[in-house]
């Protein structure tokens, strides 16, 4: 289990995602959609 609180994600001073809080369990399953070079792999 994974449990994330109060994140925040900022690239050149600006915000990405402020105050994030979640929960990942055993078999959940996420995604991450955008454009091509939008940086997901980047916030991973």
């Amino acid at each position: 289990m994974l449990n994330i609180h109060n994140l925040s994600i900022s690239f050149q001073g600006e915000y990405l995602f402020e105050d994030i809080t979640f929960k990942l369990g055993l078999g959940d399953r996420i995604g991450l959609i955008g454009k091509n070079g939008a940086g997901k792999s980047t916030m991973l």
